[in-house]
């Protein structure tokens, strides 16, 4: 009897082989072989992310809706399949890991802006009373930290909030690393608004024009305050 084909553990096995490979080499950065990414759906597809529900989920691959967070289709590992990454497709703009929590906080009167450097991209936000909260996340394989990699390779998000301007100072440190997207995402959405309303919104000058509406809209229909870069609510 032939044996049948895991085409999941295929797939996982090609990804994990392709990013050891990548990171490995040493060499000519123009020989370096590319990393897969796991795709599905339809067209050149949507990477797509492993979270079984169970030892023997028959569809573990999740493609997530990018602008919610939530999920919306699951496939099989037969109907998946391996591309390679390279500067063209390694930013898929509407599922970068950062794209629903900007999106959520902004409902929620928090307009982050973001910005980076070597160590990695990063999204910040500056309270009322001067604290500040800093967020990221990793890839699955913990060697990124950067907001702007698919859901398909979330590995965590982490938080760092800090009170240094009016002493005593104070600090929290918060990873949320279930790899699970919705679970870790909906904590870190959870968590910047129990922030917010403990330390006060504020208007951030860097935030997209997109979120800083969004922000203002739930002013005006929760009766919220926002304040200003100064002094004052916004309006």
């Amino acid at each position: 009897m032939t044996k049948r084909r895991n085409h999941t553990r295929e797939l996982i096995t090609a990804r994990d082989k392709a990013y050891q490979a990548h990171h490995q080499h040493h060499g000519d950065a123009q020989d370096r072989p590319p990393k897969l990414r796991v795709m599905a759906g339809f067209g050149p597809g949507i990477p797509v992310a492993y979270e079984p529900r169970s030892k023997s989920d028959p569809l573990p691959w999740v493609e997530y809706n990018g602008d919610t967070g939530t999920a919306e289709f699951r496939y099989t590992g037969r109907e998946c399949w391996t591309a390679p990454v390279d500067r063209r497709n390694e930013v898929v703009v509407r599922q970068i890991v950062a794209r629903s929590v900007y999106q959520r906080l902004a409902t929620e009167g928090i307009a982050c802006a973001g910005w980076g450097d070597r160590a990695g991209t990063y999204a910040c936000y500056t309270f009322a009373d001067d604290s500040e909260v800093t967020w990221s996340g990793t890839d699955r394989y913990g060697a990124e930290v950067s907001n702007h990699h698919p859901i398909g390779e979330h590995g965590s998000l982490g938080a760092h909030w800090r009170q240094r301007e009016q002493p005593p100072c104070a600090e929290e440190v918060f990873d949320f690393a279930t790899g699970n997207y919705a679970a870790d995402s909906a904590a870190l959405v959870a968590w910047m608004v129990s922030l917010a309303d403990r330390h006060g919104r504020r208007h951030q000058e860097h935030a997209t024009a997109e979120d800083t509406a969004a922000a203002l809209s739930w002013q005006k229909s929760t009766g919220g305050i926002i304040f200003k870069e100064t002094t004052g609510p916004a309006h």
